[in-house]
């Protein structure tokens, strides 16, 4: 069963893309349908493939989904200084995303420009934070805020909206692997495995974990080598 839930959802962005790829043969100068199409990309974990039709889409139109979208996938290769540039880009379309000055504080700090992540951190605590009140029960925008604070180095803050954003989140497997990441951050490492062993029984796929700089401290923690070699073996 779990074999099947993993390879339908492939199969199924397997289309997406061979259709995609066709709209912009077709139509060569429509932005949109290469945005779609970096970001399919990037879903599957193909960064290498949605860098060049996300350039593409921008070099038609500058556009804040493109931006963000080149962002996760420079992001994903591990290249945090162009990563950055894309997510600044994108928040020159749209200053008002909370979530792109996140994804510019990780840049930052994953690149080794610590200094220069706090502030985007603040800036998309304090706005996650106007967000917050009129959403007070939104787990992801709980999630959000754990991590941020947890980077800016509040741990009280942090692990009270990570208890509330597992509250109402419940058994979502991104909350739980945020969840492992806070603890992560805050140096506890025995709750760190314990909420990511959640996450990947929840279906949080291995290779992701294995790629994110989040956890490139526990890479030769046996315990995490355990339950991520268990996951992949299963697949």
């Amino acid at each position: 069963m779990m074999m099947r839930e993993q390879v339908e959802p492939y199969r199924s962005a397997e289309k997406a893309v061979e259709m995609l790829k066709k709209v912009t043969e077709l139509a060569p100068e429509g932005y949109a349908a290469y945005v779609n199409l970096g970001a399919i990309y990037n879903n599957m974990g193909r960064y290498t493939d949605a860098i060049p039709v996300l350039t593409k889409s921008i070099a038609i139109r500058p556009t804040y989904a493109a931006s963000v979208n080149l962002g996760t996938a420079y992001y994903g290769k591990g290249l945090y200084r162009e990563a950055a540039a894309a997510y600044e880009q994108a928040i020159r379309l749209e200053p008002k995303q909370y979530a792109s000055w996140g994804n510019l504080g990780d840049a930052y700090y994953y690149g080794g420009s610590k200094a220069q992540a706090l502030p985007a951190y603040r800036k998309a605590s304090e706005m996650a934070a106007e967000e917050l009140k009129v959403n007070p029960h939104d787990p992801d925008l709980l999630s959000d805020l754990a991590s941020y604070s947890s980077m800016l180095g509040d741990r009280g803050k942090a692990l009270s909206y990570l208890e509330q954003s597992l509250r109402y989140g419940h058994n979502d497997k991104g909350i739980l692997l945020n969840a492992s990441v806070v603890h992560n951050q805050l140096g506890e490492t025995g709750l760190a495995l314990e909420w990511l062993s959640k996450a990947l029984q929840q279906g949080y796929p291995a290779d992701k974990v294995r790629g994110l700089p989040d956890f490139a401290n526990l890479a030769d923690n046996p315990r995490f080598q355990e339950l991520v070699g268990k996951v992949q073996a299963s697949r």
